[in-house]
């Protein structure tokens, strides 16, 4: 069963993330949609999980995002509760802003990972998050290719099922 007040503000994650630091644990900061849990999902955030001593995820307030028509499918509330539902999750917090740079800048993490999807990106946001990162004193991880999937796609085959 999952444990009950894994989703916090930005400030309290703060005031949390503060706490661990003088344990020494190391944090690590998954970000994203995360609008139809899919299992590449689940192999990045299970990957981030063995790296870091606790894994805090930041999900993307559903006015921020622009993946076309309908998108996304499920609203923040939505969206945290799932993740939060997940055991390798210890912490989700809710992003209000287009990129993760804010909360990267609050929340300091040890590690921060991106799927292997952005091994190549040329995108000035995630750049704008690695600035942020390195400002923080942060190491950047990439996870492994074994299993991806999109969000996207599976919108693209859902929303598409319904007007038939």
């Amino acid at each position: 069963m999952a444990r009950t007040g894994k989703v916090l503000t930005v400030p309290l994650g703060r005031r949390i993330r503060d706490h661990l630091a003088q344990t020494g644990a190391t944090v690590g900061l998954c970000h994203g949609c995360f609008d139809i849990l899919h299992h590449g999902h689940v192999h990045y955030l299970t990957q981030a999980a063995a790296q870091a001593d606790v894994l805090m995820v930041s999900v993307t307030a559903a006015r921020h995002i622009d993946k076309g028509v309908g998108r996304p499918v499920f609203g923040d509330r939505a969206r945290t509760s799932v993740v939060a539902a997940l055991g390798m999750v210890d912490y989700v917090v809710l992003s209000d802003a287009p990129t993760a740079v804010t909360v990267i800048r609050e929340l300091r993490p040890d590690l921060y990972f991106k799927g292997a999807d952005y091994r190549n990106a040329a995108d000035p946001r995630l750049d704008a998050e690695l600035a942020a990162l390195a400002d923080v004193g942060g190491e950047y991880v990439l996870t492994d290719d074994r299993v991806s999937d999109s969000s996207t796609r599976a919108a693209r085959m859902l929303l598409g099922a319904e007007g038939r």
